[in-house]
């Protein structure tokens, strides 16, 4: 039953510490909890990105780079690079819409895109004056990136650019990766070491750096000026590391200056590195891929994620996570100051998967009443103070119903609040008092198979 509490008693609650959810602090400046001071504030309060992998691997439905290494995908019949390579012979979108995907993102509450530029594979969606495979060279110049910029701006959603510095297609005469496909396509193994056999030729530290990383530094170089000076302002850039030695010099302060100079609004996240480097760049966290976090990490962080089976496009047999569990990885995030970015793959043809727009019409339907709780809010004092997750936004806690089992909700050292209700229903939610803890009890048809979430308000 709802009780009430006069302004003396009020006044108490507050000096004994149960002062109202208003936090006096801003969660992110709990102990351990730094914000990067060059990110851009739309990130923190964007909550949802779209990743979009693609390029020829879609044609094969074979994972996108991964797929040339037999060791990595069996039994995948396009690994050998030749093989792999020839799909860009028959990558011809002609279905490519990406109006289409970003209208449907839109309505489900996407705030940025992020898309495969290029990746490990090296094939650019852009015709690059860099490199021999991309779309100068097999799609007589065709540009796939604008036009998926523009239909990003025409939508309100960021602008995103995945570009993997890897490049396994790049291999001048004498190149040293051992384990590098073009190179050797026998050599079937991602991880050599793993197998006891070297991934690079054995030779001094400088002869590599001067001889190879130099020159492939500056083709890199090359590919992010075009990027970053041809399409307008550019919101987001989404490094996915070097296969390379860790001990070769990679120049990471001044390629994340020179992208602050082309695009001085850019967010950048923090795998400019090489792959199993130390992450001392970058904007914003990326340690969570396709994991929860055990505790709230600190500062601005994004969770990525494949949906249908890989990162781009596997078939029409490809097993999609629901959008139940799109909502709740969202809401868990939001509620630890995260940002999602689940990931679909287009097919071969240009065109989003039926699987991509049902998800999108159900997170749209969830977005129409509950989208308060997600965006522009703070991160909550789960589960320190609520045991399940919390959004706060003012005198506002948003507490999110996530799993069948929570069917009730403690909320540790608050006054009594104003308000609880349900922003589905609009319907008000019973709240009893126990000693200094509120506990919502919605009724068990409230319920619905997503998220439900209670605003509670002081």
């Amino acid at each position: 039953m709802n009780t009430t509490m006069n302004r003396r008693r009020l006044l108490k609650s507050l000096t004994a510490g149960m002062s109202l959810p208003a936090f006096a602090q801003n969660p992110y400046e709990k102990a351990g909890a730094v914000r990067k001071g060059n990110i851009q504030p739309w990130f923190h309060t964007a909550a949802l990105g779209l990743f979009i992998h693609w390029g020829p691997c879609s044609v094969g439905e074979v994972e996108i780079g991964w797929g040339m290494y037999k060791s990595m995908n069996p039994p995948n019949i396009f690994w050998p690079p030749e093989k792999y390579n020839a799909l860009a012979d028959r990558f011809n979108p002609r279905n490519y819409n990406p109006d289409k995907w970003m209208a449907a993102a839109a309505r489900a509450g996407f705030r940025y895109a992020v898309l495969t530029v290029k990746h490990c594979d090296g094939y650019t969606l852009w015709p690059s004056n860099y490199g021999e495979f991309g779309v100068k060279q097999k799609m007589n110049g065709r540009d796939l990136v604008r036009p998926y910029v523009e239909a990003c701006r025409k939508h309100g959603l960021k602008v995103g650019f995945y570009y993997c510095p890897a490049d396994w297609n790049y291999c001048p005469k004498g190149w040293p990766y051992k384990s590098f496909p073009r190179r050797d396509p026998n050599f079937t193994y991602t991880f050599p070491t793993r197998y006891g056999q070297p991934k690079w030729v054995d030779m001094p530290l400088e002869e590599l750096q001067k001889k190879y990383f130099e020159q492939f530094y500056a083709h890199v170089k090359g590919q992010i000026t075009e990027l970053l000076t041809n399409y307008g302002q550019i919101d987001l850039l989404w490094w996915d590391g070097y296969d390379w030695r860790d001990d070769v010099d990679i120049h990471g302060r001044e390629m994340e200056d020179y992208v602050r100079k082309l695009q001085p609004k850019i967010v950048q996240n923090d795998r400019y590195v090489t792959w199993r480097g130390t992450k001392t760049l970058g904007d914003y966290n990326t340690d969570l891929e396709a994991k929860d976090p055990a505790h709230q990490p600190p500062g601005d962080w994004e969770q990525c994620e494949q949906i249908c089976l890989g990162w781009s496009y596997r078939g029409p047999k490809a097993v999609c996570k629901p959008g139940p569990h799109l909502i709740e990885r969202l809401a868990r995030d939001r509620a630890w100051g995260g940002n999602y970015l689940p990931d679909f793959g287009p097919m071969g043809d240009g065109s989003m998967p039926p699987a991509y727009y049902a998800i999108c019409d159900e997170m749209a339907a969830w977005m129409k009443h509950s989208a308060v709780s997600i965006y522009e809010v703070e991160a909550g004092p789960y589960p320190d103070r609520v045991d399940t997750p919390v959004t706060v936004k003012g005198n506002t806690w948003f507490v999110h119903f996530l799993t069948a089992n929570q069917r009730c909700a403690t909320l540790k050292g608050v006054a009594a609040p104003k308000s609880a209700v349900m922003l589905r229903t609009g319907k008000a939610i019973p709240w009893t008092r126990e000693a200094e803890n509120v506990v919502l009890t919605p009724a068990q048809d409230d319920f619905t198979s997503l998220d439900d979430v209670v605003a509670v308000t002081w």
